[in-house]
């Protein structure tokens, strides 16, 4: 793919991974002003745990990672036929261990359920139990779209999985809208299956061009055999990421009654900027860096892999440091409707602040993993989950009694950052051509900037308060928001201008290439 068509195929990608989080966003307000902090709430959020671990733990970020690699290799050999084959495997062994997954867990939820959320009383216990069962149909569908969204990616064709997503959001919001006033809670639980559903479908038409799938079983092609081989530390290592939030939900169900609801909320608003900027990018340079390594250009690996880590440090930096600022604002636009309380809406956003503070982390973690996935291991990666969760589980425990979900929170930061470290570190032992450590001497640069753009956005809020008070209307809010974004955005820019920063021209350089023809088109 030429630089040009990566850069088209960026904006689409991006366009659909930022309408998807911005659903995800409108999902988020219409199912928190629909239900508010409560038992109702706390008890959905705690049933899709166990959904989403299954989900995790076979599919999800694990297709892709274990199956791109070895895909590539097949393509670059001409072997299409055989990569049919093995693909048709991949999916037949998922479905029947998927099922077995669902089933297991839909018979023995009564009795799993209760442990994981023993501040729940027994009414909300049983509706939790009920949700559970409900959408454990969704993993099964969603795994089916993960791989499908991988086929497609490696074919270059990104639009269809980016556009999944948001059928998804659109489902879930739909359904909380019309089918709540006669299903309640339920609803929530309906419009998960029926986005789940949706997932898979948008993306079989094209799917059909590219992949001829086949009732085969063929466990002895070492192809097949090395994708599950890749799989399995890395589903445990995204079933063990989510440790940390099955974890963290068990603990906040015995802080308060809509505990679990404030965290699922503070956490969710914390991932949308993260899976706008660094998942769209994970997407698309996953394929590109698979086809280098597979060609044994590592210069061009590396070149790929340095310049996209900079990039996510750059912007993820930013908006960590403003959004941190803005907190209060952004929970209070979205969820200061009446169904939140003001204590509630104060911790919201105290919790989603403490947060921010691990999103650079999380964005390095995202890309670096990639890295190894891309050299087909993936056992390092696990070891950095593995890492993270112990920190962040241990935190989480040692200081829930007096921070509540502070701490939860706080927990997340320190693990997050201590997979991220361990995993440079690592990389760098395992491709010493890396300038990763100049990464870690650009980062406190980089960092020194946020400041400057959080301290200006910190004066704008103060200023504008000054004038309309401490308890704005939502225009009020709203414009909090912009003009301080604004305000530190510019100086932001600015600051990187005059450091010299090469990531501000490799941005621009990144968008001109929509716009301009260049000698890679030739190519």
């Amino acid at each position: 793919m030429t630089a040009r068509n990566l850069a088209r195929a960026g904006v689409v990608v991006v366009a659909a991974y930022f309408g998807s989080r911005v659903l995800g966003w409108v999902r988020l307000v219409v199912v928190g002003n629909l239900f508010g902090a409560g038992s109702e709430l706390d008890a959905y959020f705690s049933a899709f745990r166990i959904p989403d671990l299954i989900y995790q733990l076979v599919a999800a970020g694990a297709i892709s990672s274990a199956l791109v690699p070895v895909l590539a290799g097949l393509l670059h050999d001409g072997e299409n036929e055989r990569a049919d084959k093995v693909i048709s495997t991949v999916i037949n062994t998922m479905l029947l261990v998927l099922v077995a997954f669902s089933i297991t867990m839909a018979v023995f939820a009564p009795q799993i359920v209760p442990f994981l959320v023993p501040g729940f009383d027994s009414v909300t216990t049983e509706l939790t139990i009920r949700l559970t069962r409900i959408m454990l149909i969704a993993p099964i569908l969603l795994a089916l779209g993960a791989v499908a969204g991988s086929v497609l990616n490696m074919h270059g064709r990104f639009a269809a999985a980016a556009i999944a997503p948001m059928l998804y959001n659109v489902a879930i919001i739909g359904c909380a809208i019309f089918l709540s006033p006669m299903l309640g809670i339920d609803s929530l639980a309906v419009g998960v299956v029926l986005g789940a559903f949706l997932h898979i479908a948008v993306q079989l038409r094209p799917l059909r061009q590219w992949l001829h799938y086949d009732l085969v079983l063929d466990l002895t092609d070492k192809a097949a055999r090395r994708i599950l081989n890749l799989l399995i530390p890395r589903a445990l290592g995204l079933g063990a990421g989510q440790i940390v939030f099955i974890v963290n939900t068990t603990l906040a169900t015995v802080v308060a009654v809509g505990a679990v609801t404030m965290y699922n909320i503070a956490f969710t608003i914390f991932v949308i900027p993260l899976g706008i900027i660094g998942l769209p990018l994970g997407v698309l340079m996953l394929p590109a860096m698979s086809r280098a390594m597979a060609a044994g250009e590592l210069r061009s690996f590396g070149s790929l892999l340095v310049g996209s880590v900079r990039l996510l440090v750059f912007v993820s930096l930013f908006l960590s440091i403003v959004g941190m600022v803005i907190s209060r604002q952004v929970v209070g636009l979205l969820f200061g409707y009446g169904a939140f309380d003001p204590a509630s809406l104060d911790l919201t956003a105290q919790t989603l602040a403490v947060l921010l503070a691990s999103m650079t982390a999380d964005a390095l973690c995202l890309m670096l993993a990639r890295a190894f996935f891309t050299a087909q291991d993936t056992k390092t990666p696990l070891v950095g989950v593995l890492l993270c969760v112990v920190v962040s589980v241990t935190v989480s425990i040692a200081t829930v009694s007096f921070l509540g979900l502070l701490g939860l929170a706080l927990g997340v930061v320190l693990g997050d950052w201590s997979e991220a470290l361990f995993l440079i570190i690592m990389l760098r032992r395992k491709l010493p051509t890396l300038e990763l450590f100049g990464l870690l001497r650009v980062i406190p640069v980089l960092a020194l900037g946020g400041v400057i753009a959080g301290g200006a956005a910190y004066v704008v809020v103060h200023v504008i308060e000054t004038y309309v008070g401490t308890d704005p209307g939502k225009l009020a809010l709203l414009f909090e928001i912009v003009a301080a974004s604004t305000v530190g955005g510019a100086l932001y820019l600015l600051y990187a201008r005059l450091v010299r920063l090469p990531e501000l021209p490799r941005a621009f350089g990144l968008v001109a290439s929509l716009f301009h023809r260049d000698g890679s088109d030739a190519n």
